[in-house]
């Protein structure tokens, strides 16, 4: 059988996905002209106002959620021996501050580091006329400047610049530097390359990376920080993520135990390498500690600089407090079952959901010790059956996904026999089926069309198994958001076909008929 068919596909090229044309979030238009504070203006951008008549310009970063305690498991960090301490892999989890579709929220992450003019406007008081000198990225900071800047800009967003700050449930944001897992998330290309891509030591960089990065050499930076946005942008749309100045994160140094960070905290991390790490050293996962002090004052370098992220609050009204302590209750439960009488322990009965039951018996329960116990298995449970949720909620995404490209697969075979075989029969029409050259269409049509065949029942024992292991409704859940990442990632060719699948899986877990042909036919026609 060909079933490497299903594994090895040919990668689409992704684009980065315009989310809007550029929005200016002022009433006002900046007074500085654009190539000081957006030299590389693209579809998406958010403008943000700053004292003196500047600017800062921002770009979504979007996190796949569908609901509020939703959030994403992502994996940073490399393997690398000589490192592991600091940049070993580890799973965490990451959410977007606004609201953005219905399955997704982001977060705002400065387009570029902050400038030396744009610093001054925020920090020094008075208003200087930006210079192409100052469109260096601001260095000479500590994480205490780093910290000042987001907060005075905040103060000043608050004030003079409220109607321009982005709200969430009407309540404004506030500017902060980046944590350390949204800055590796993003400079890896967040939700605009796959997961393939998205492990990879550097995101794509077709053109070669020196295009997109300034590191060590005459060839690139030369010893010396450069104008912002001089090269090209990450998939998101960011610039110098990698390389020309270090960036400074809001999250203090701890080390890497494996599969968790280690719990002493020592000083402030930078991320990205500067102009005097080489190309070969670049990477995504290049994080080093800097000690807040160093001879009795605050430690400054001329390599270290900073770009920031505006966010809002968790807890942004009663009502989202309400909302979350709903979707809290929820977690850990047992999808599907209808929520039953709370005293149901006390009337005799039982609950389908083990969590609830467990929850009835600790009701009744009057030795405190034992309710105690009692009340933290029932915990334990919860925890692992939400684990058990996510990991299945994956699982039956990527057969969807997988799924549709095996569906595609078929449609391209079919289209390939269907050519040999109208060659093969114009063949035997002119020559004769004796004919060397109809001999040879055969001697290949006739495996092509085994493989086909083979190919058509690796598609139907997917398709059952998609059926058989995942309910309708998780299904469909996961259908949307698949759906919408395709979308993100310009994989918009797939999503018929994962449409095709998704339906024909769906009436096969309603009568459990096999119709091997038919499912065939509805991919080989698909256009």
């Amino acid at each position: 059988m060909r079933f490497d068919r299903f594994r090895q596909r040919r990668r689409r090229l992704a684009g980065v996905l315009a989310l809007l044309p550029g929005l200016v979030m002022a009433a006002a238009q900046p007074s500085w002209p654009e190539k000081y504070y957006n030299p590389k203006p693209a579809e998406g951008d958010v403008i943000v106002p700053l004292p003196c008549g500047g600017a800062m310009t921002f770009r979504k970063v979007g996190v796949e959620s569908a609901g509020l305690l939703d959030d994403l498991m992502i994996t940073l960090g490399t393997s690398s021996e000589s490192l592991g301490y600091a940049e070993n892999p580890h799973h965490t989890h990451l959410a977007g501050s606004f609201s953005g579709t219905p399955n997704s929220r982001y977060f705002l992450l400065g387009k570029y580091e902050v400038s030396q003019a744009q610093y001054a406007a925020v920090m020094s008081g008075e208003c200087r006329k930006p210079t192409m000198k100052t469109r260096l990225p601001q260095t000479q900071v500590n994480w205490f400047d780093a910290v000042e800047f987001a907060h005075r800009y905040s103060l000043w967003l608050n004030g003079e610049g409220a109607a321009a700050l982005p709200k969430e449930d009407g309540v404004p944001g506030f500017v902060r530097l980046p944590t350390e897992d949204e800055w590796e998330y993003a400079a890896r290309g967040g939700d605009r390359v796959s997961p393939v891509d998205f492990r990879e030591k550097t995101p794509p960089m077709p053109e070669g990376i020196v295009r997109y990065a300034w590191s060590a050499g005459t060839a690139s930076a030369n010893g010396k920080a450069q104008l912002t946005g001089l090269l090209k942008p990450n998939p998101l749309g960011l610039h110098d993520m990698l390389g020309n100045v270090d960036e400074i994160t809001l999250d203090l140094f701890r080390l890497n135990r494996l599969d968790r960070m280690h719990g002493q905290v020592g000083g402030f991390v930078i991320r990205g390498g500067n102009y005097f790490t080489s190309a070969a050293e670049l990477r995504t996962s290049l994080r080093q500690e800097v000690p807040l002090y160093k001879n009795g004052k605050a430690l400054r370098s001329k390599t270290t600089g900073f770009r920031v992220v505006i966010s809002t609050p968790v807890i942004t009204t009663p009502d989202r407090l309400q909302k979350i302590a709903g979707a809290w209750n929820g977690l850990g439960s047992v999808e599907g079952d209808e929520h039953q009488d709370e005293n149901a322990g006390l009337k005799g009965k039982t609950f389908d959901d083990p969590v609830e039951e467990l929850a009835a018996i600790a009701r009744t329960v009057g030795d405190k010790d034992m309710k105690r116990r009692i009340t933290a298995l029932r915990d334990t449970m919860r925890a692992t059956i939400e684990a058990r949720n996510q990991q299945r909620d994956k699982a039956a995404r990527e057969s969807l996904r997988l799924g549709g490209l095996q569906c595609q697969n078929l449609q391209e075979d079919a289209i390939a026999i269907d050519f040999l075989e109208k060659v093969y029969n114009k063949c035997l029409k002119m020559r004769g089926a004796e004919n060397k050259r109809c001999l040879a269409y055969k001697s290949r049509l006739d495996p092509e069309q085994e493989a086909l065949e083979d190919s058509v029942g690796i598609y139907a024992e997917s398709l059952m198994g998609t059926a058989q292991n995942y309910p309708a409704p998780v299904l469909q859940a996961q259908l949307e958001l698949q759906i919408e990442d395709l979308k993100k990632r310009h994989f918009d060719t797939q999503i018929p076909f994962v449409n095709v699948y998704s339906k024909q899986v769906a009436e096969y877990g309603k009568d459990w008929r096999v119709r091997r042909q038919d499912w065939f036919k509805q991919c080989a026609e698909k256009r």
